[in-house]
């Protein structure tokens, strides 16, 4: 009955309810709000509370509420919707409530930028509610109020998505009971979080465009640690073919293997990410996260870009959470996904592409 066709209303019609057919579409609507309200506290943990993340979890939670009384289609004015933000945001709740034109202008800057960032997050709702069983994704919507120009609702309107197909109850609890009783199997979903500010007071996300000249960027440190290579051990064949004394010989053996050293240090993750399309964020890129983020090249549209994303899921196991590591012993040179109760027993393999995982023993 949820999966069915979603209905599409007018402005005119927003107001009506009743009918059997609206109820349907408002479970389907609040199941899609709940699954955006947790996409929503997701990224707050992940990266720290922003006005705009106080308003898309401010409006998931009242639209579900609205969906949940039979309303398909709730709009809201910014009155409750900035009551609500205050509720969620106590350290902004005298900024979200003011009365003058500071408390509007945060919240237009606030629905602003949750229009901007909109886009990059589409990825992480359709798999969340692919996941979730939920045929229907919410976009931001906003109409104009009467005649007045000036006064608007807000809310989300419901866009159809297709599911994967689905197995029936009894193959499902077969297909379970085989899970619990062969674990070492257990397959995994990798949910791709947006991406964090990396550097500190710059409110914006790492998105390096690699199309055309620009790729210069990216191998030119390539290129110069090669060149800075050939001239160390150069310089390396001149000193021990000299009649220095010996001593000193060695002491600049050992200042040229210590920069060499820490050029390569600095450089391999690079030929990493360009080899492999994949690699684990510089420490310096996460001093600002408490998670562990990756550096992917991928393609957005016609662009090849290098994006810093995250990706977690949830351990079959234990019900813990899995992070993106580096693999250890047997799986040195790997990505995986590591359980944070048990990073040692509960791993699974990690495809960025695919966003899956396997089950693996170290």
């Amino acid at each position: 009955m949820l999966a069915g066709e979603v209905r599409k209303y007018t402005a005119a019609k927003r107001s009506e309810s009743g009918t059997d057919m609206e109820v349907i579409d408002s479970e389907l609507f609040l199941r899609a709000a709940l699954v955006i309200e947790q996409a929503a506290q997701g990224l707050i943990e992940s990266r720290g509370r922003e006005d705009w993340m106080t308003l898309l979890q401010a409006l998931a939670q009242l639209s579900a509420a609205q969906a949940e009384h039979g309303d398909p289609a709730p709009l809201f004015a910014p009155e409750p919707l900035r009551q609500k933000c205050a509720e969620l945001d106590p350290r902004a709740k005298q900024y979200w409530l003011t009365e003058e034109d500071s408390g509007r202008k945060k919240f237009s800057k606030a629905w602003d930028d949750l229009k901007e960032v909109a886009p990059r997050l589409e990825a992480n709702f359709l798999q969340r509610s692919q996941k979730a069983r939920v045929a229907a994704r919410l976009e931001l919507f906003d109409i104009q109020k009467d005649l007045d120009k000036r006064a608007k609702l807000y809310g989300f309107r419901a866009v159809p998505i297709e599911l994967p197909e689905d197995i029936g109850p009894q193959q499902r609890e077969v297909a379970i009971a085989e899970e619990r009783q062969n674990s070492s199997n257990a397959d995994i979903e990798y949910l791709e979080e947006m991406e964090v500010y990396p550097i500190p007071g710059v409110r914006r996300a790492l998105r390096i465009n690699l199309e055309g000249w620009r790729s210069i960027f990216m191998l030119t440190p390539l290129l110069l640690a090669l060149v800075g290579g050939g001239f160390a051990i150069w310089l390396l064949i001149q000193f021990w073919m000299s009649q220095l004394p010996i001593r000193t010989i060695f002491q600049w053996t050992v200042v040229i293997a210590i920069v060499g050293g820490m050029i390569t240090w600095s450089v391999w993750p690079l030929y990493r990410l360009i080899d492999q399309k994949i690699v684990m964020a510089p420490a310096i890129l996460q001093m600002t996260s408490r998670f562990y983020h990756v550096l992917v090249i991928r393609r957005e549209g016609e662009k090849k870009v290098v994006r810093m994303l995250r990706f977690a899921a949830t351990c079959p196991l234990c019900g813990g959470e899995i992070e993106v590591q580096e693999g250890r012993r047997t799986l040195r040179g790997r990505y995986v996904g590591a359980c944070g109760r048990n990073p040692v027993e509960h791993v699974f393999s990690f495809d960025h592409v695919l966003r899956t995982g396997l089950r693996v023993v170290q």
